[in-house]
C-alpha cells in the first residue's frame, strides 16, 4: 500500500512538475555546453599566448 502511494505521489509530482523539470534541465545543459565552449575558448587564447612568447 505504502508503494503504491509512493509511486502515485511521485506520478503526481511528474505530471504536474514535468515541464518545469524540463525547462531547468535544458536550461542546465545549455548552461553547461556555454560554459564548456568558453574555456576551451580560453584555453585556446592561453596557448596563443604562451606561444607568442
Amino acid at each position: 500500500m505504502t508503494t503504491a502511494f509512493i509511486l502515485i505521489a511521485l506520478a503526481l509530482i511528474v505530471i504536474f512538475a514535468g515541464p518545469t523539470l524540463l525547462f531547468i534541465c535544458v536550461g542546465y545543459a545549455d548552461y553547461m555546453l556555454e560554459r564548456r565552449k568558453h574555456l576551451i575558448a580560453l584555453k585556446h587564447a592561453v596557448k596563443r599566448r604562451s606561444d607568442e612568447l
